[in-house]
């Protein structure tokens, strides 16, 4: 997700997510901050959980499809 504006990041999240089966992981390369295009809140709102790394300008965001 480099390089993307949102709601790019947002909606590919929201597609990824509803293809994938419980207990696999996605996860997500950024150069924006995560809070900046809503991916915890997205997570929140599905009950998934959700981890944020930062390296450098990069973050690494993991989330989990637990339902």
């Amino acid at each position: 997700m480099r390089g993307e504006p949102c709601p790019e990041p947002q909606i590919e999240v929201i597609k990824r997510l509803n293809s994938m089966r419980v207990g696999e992981t996605l996860e997500i390369v950024s150069d924006s901050e995560p809070t900046d295009f809503g991916i915890p809140s997205i997570c929140e709102s599905r009950g998934y959980p959700c981890k944020i790394e930062k390296n450098g300008n990069s973050y690494r965001i993991m989330i989990t499809k637990s339902k």
